[in-house]
């Protein structure tokens, strides 16, 4: 079963790249948008946004229904989420920037949604890397208090997000629910749980 739900959560992380890959083969870059250099930027940075999300709500749901069990099918939603965070920053680099390495150090300091885009980078990265095996073993207990950064992380990437996007659309507020909804229960889940079992 665990086989099965985790083939479908790479497949469902993975179309998205597949639609992509047409798209830009197919040279029809208008369905991206009238900026189709920004718009992919803003696509690849929304679906990692996306699968950061549901690997948070995935959990919240899996606690409520007692599956912890299946906990473990977070770790390729986050594996996902690194993967098209890393495109969204390589998108940035090459599209917006020319690969100026110097440019994008001076446009990361002069600009704070690309600071806290940065920060939630970072942990998704240490997230990725304290997942090998190897390396969650010689962590140990330490484990969990490193990937506990992945809250302020979720944070950091909805700011990030609704200050690069500069307006009130439908993605900031999808993604702001989300996230609202993942602090609540981070300070507030225990308690609810209590009650409805009470």
């Amino acid at each position: 079963m665990l086989g099965l739900l985790r083939g479908i959560i790479h497949i469902g992380c993975a179309l998205p790249l597949a639609w992509l890959s047409y798209i830009l083969l197919s040279g029809d870059t208008e369905a991206l948008g009238a900026d189709p250099s920004k718009d992919l930027i803003h696509f690849l940075g929304y679906t990692a946004i996306i699968i950061f999300c549901v690997m948070f709500l995935l959990g919240i749901v899996l606690q409520i229904l007692n599956k912890n069990q299946y906990q473990i099918l977070r770790r390729p939603l986050g594996l996902w989420a690194f993967v098209w965070a890393l495109l969204h920053v390589c998108g940035y680099l090459v599209l917006e920037l020319g690969l100026d390495f110097s440019l994008f150090i001076s446009e990361l300091v002069l600009r704070p949604y690309l600071i806290l885009g940065g920060v939630a980078f970072l942990v998704l990265l240490i997230m990725t890397i304290t997942s090998v095996p190897f390396i969650k073993r010689k962590l140990g207990k330490k484990w969990f208090s490193v990937h506990q950064l992945a809250y302020p992380a979720i944070v950091f990437a909805a700011i990030h997000y609704y200050w690069s996007v500069k307006g009130v659309t439908l993605g900031p507020i999808v993604i702001g629910i989300m996230v609202a909804v993942i602090v609540l229960w981070k300070f507030a889940g225990n308690s609810i749980l209590q009650r409805f079992k009470a």
